[in-house]
């Protein structure tokens, strides 16, 4: 039986890696394309998608995937852009949708995309139409 102190110790050293994100609370692997991936860790996704070349048989994400700053979805964007609130859903009400998952507040991968699901590319909501875009845009 573990004494009270090692029982401290152990539980700070826990909340620590949690914090460093070391130990991610929610995160569960899922296979996606014969790979072992993270499904909270937008690095899971930029590992394998960033700089592949638009011809390789394998390519996942078109030349102007999200983590090409110039692109419109830009990987580690702050949601709302700033000044550009009114054109966004209210932070508040986005997160009572649990749909759509920020990291430090800024929009990843995994804010769109869940590679648990086998919706067309992955994305979070089947997307008819604008029904993604609306979960964000008013416009």
């Amino acid at each position: 039986m573990m004494n009270a102190g090692r029982k401290f110790t152990v539980l700070l050293t826990m909340a620590g890696l949690v914090l460093m994100g070391a130990y991610p609370l929610q995160a569960r692997q899922v296979v996606h394309y014969k790979f072992l991936v993270e499904s909270e860790d937008t690095r899971s996704c930029i590992d394998c998608h960033y700089r592949q070349e638009d011809d390789d048989k394998n390519n996942r994400c078109p030349k102007n995937c999200m983590v090409d700053p110039a692109s419109s979805h830009p990987v580690a964007k702050k949601y709302p852009p700033r000044g550009k609130e009114k054109e966004y859903i209210p932070l508040k009400e986005l997160r009572k949708t649990g749909l759509i998952r920020l990291e430090a507040g800024k929009v990843t991968c995994i804010s769109c995309h869940d590679v648990a699901n086998n919706i067309e590319y992955h994305t979070v909501v089947e997307d008819r139409g604008t029904h993604l875009c609306k979960l964000c845009h008013i416009r």
